[in-house]
């Protein structure tokens, strides 16, 4: 004995022609996407494990006191002490040391690695705290010095100062400081020392 409907009964039954394309179509539908399925698995897969980019970061590789060749062009930049800075054509270091004797013309400064920026230019802050300074100019003290530079390198880079006006030189602990987007990313201290004569 049959419990349900009567054999033949429409009454119950799965098995109508409408009912039977739609199971074609949901079957096809999972036939063309089953292949696709694993390489979606893999994709996402990869994408969760790919590791997040790494953070920049600066490597100082080498310091003291360096001769340097200017380009004679001055750029104005107020937040700095004099007002401006003039860029580096050539230099080289003379001296590795951290000591840095404070007379007219001399340089001192820290050559750099760039790590993990994004490529094309990157805008860097300079920032050089200092002894108290005042240009006779203006009639402005600052304690620290910072300028905005655009960087095409990542190799070697050179940021430094240079004692080009005799109220600049001023004994003490001088550091100058590499930031990017507000994160300081290298800083080198030096003590700078007046001769008497």
């Amino acid at each position: 004995m049959v419990a349900g409907p009567a054999a033949g009964s429409r009454r119950g039954h799965t098995d109508r022609p409408a009912d039977n394309e739609k199971k074609r179509i949901a079957m096809r539908v999972f036939i063309f996407a089953s292949p696709l399925l694993p390489a979606a698995l893999l994709v996402a897969g990869i994408c969760a494990a790919a590791p997040a980019r790494a953070e920049p970061t600066i490597d100082i590789t080498g310091y003291g006191h360096f001769e340097t060749e200017r380009t004679g062009k001055r750029v104005k930049r107020p937040k700095t002490a004099s007002g401006e800075v003039t860029p580096v054509r050539r230099r080289r270091l003379v001296k590795k040391t951290t000591t840095i004797f404070g007379q007219l013309d001399r340089s001192f400064g820290i050559e750099l690695d760039l790590k993990g920026f994004p490529p094309g230019p990157v805008r860097l802050t300079i920032r050089t705290l200092h002894p108290p300074l005042t240009n006779p100019k203006t009639g402005r003290t600052l304690s620290a010095s910072e300028y905005d530079w655009d960087v095409t390198g990542r190799r070697s880079v050179y940021f430094g100062f240079t004692f080009d006006y005799r109220w600049e030189l001023a004994e003490g602990s001088w550091v100058q400081q590499i930031w990017y987007k507000g994160k300081l990313l290298a800083q080198k201290k030096f003590k700078v020392v007046v001769p008497l004569n």
